[in-house]
């Protein structure tokens, strides 16, 4: 058998392709690697919400109709976060919201992601229940992004946000570690359903731009101011309201301000 190559005429046409191609590669070596585009490597944001309301008997039931985590579903789809970014969680009867929260986000989020988990309800369910200062900091720590973010609107909601202060991120508390939170069963006048921390901190996140990343840390001194200022004006001056702190032993209405939470920001942090 011949094995001699096949040998083809040189068209005009063949030798300006040739040329043509020589041009495009000695253009990308200049060009150097591709770049990747801002929208390719732009960061996603998602969020767990938790909300427990009902306790079947072991604690005492806070009927809101799921409002709290509502007004932040809200304000984070306002600011343009996908539906599909969002999981919300309440009222679970497995006990087993937490680490289903935080699973869902460790499954999705890559570095630089911005991973927010709220949770709202009754502390002791929270510390007993859920065992939240054994198995929070080892949840969140598996959330694979510095920039966390923690929302607690709980009674002694500090101490919740403290379990994990060794995790860059932040923590949003509603009240400060020896603080009790109080929430309106109902709207009635001036007084409005649900928690005020919540409240104010979905309205702070709402009017920033929505072409700019959330910050956190501004909404959350935005909140605790408005949550202050209601307090004094609102809940000070309704003897109702007063009466749940009194039957607890608590009485904000003679401190300077109340509440007086503090935002918790690892210094490694890498939230907005």
């Amino acid at each position: 058998m011949d094995r001699r190559p096949e040998r083809h005429p040189r068209t005009k046409a063949g030798v300006r392709g040739r040329r043509l191609a020589a041009w495009v590669v000695l253009a990308a070596v200049l060009a150097g690697p591709p770049r990747i585009t801002a929208s390719a490597a732009a960061s996603e944001d998602w969020a767990t919400l938790i909300e427990f309301d009902t306790y079947g008997g072991a604690y005492p039931d806070l009927p809101v109709g799921d409002v709290n985590s509502t007004r932040m579903l809200s304000a984070l789809m306002r600011r343009g976060w996908p539906v599909d970014h969002v999981l919300v969680l309440r009222d679970s009867a497995d006990r087993t919201a937490l680490s289903r929260a935080a699973a869902w986000l460790a499954a999705r989020v890559r570095p630089g992601d911005t991973a927010l988990l709220y949770v709202a309800g009754e502390y002791q369910f929270f510390e007993h229940e859920l065992h939240w200062d054994a198995a929070f900091p080892a949840l969140w720590g598996g959330v694979p992004t510095p920039r966390r973010v923690l929302i607690v609107e709980t009674c002694f909601a500090e101490r919740l946000g403290a379990a994990a202060d060794s995790l860059p991120g932040l923590a949003l508390p509603a009240v400060g570690r020896d603080e009790l939170d109080w929430w309106g069963l109902r709207d009635s006048g001036r007084v409005m359903r649900g928690a005020s921390f919540s409240y104010f901190l979905a309205r702070a996140l709402e009017q920033q731009p929505a072409d700019s990343p959330a910050d956190f840390a501004a909404a959350f001194a935005a909140a605790a101011a408005g949550t202050r200022e209601y307090f004094r004006g609102v809940i000070a001056a309704t003897p109702s309201a007063l009466a749940s702190f009194h039957a607890r032993g608590s009485y904000p209405e003679r401190m300077p301000a109340f509440p007086n939470p503090h935002l918790l920001e690892h210094p490694e942090s890498g939230t907005p």
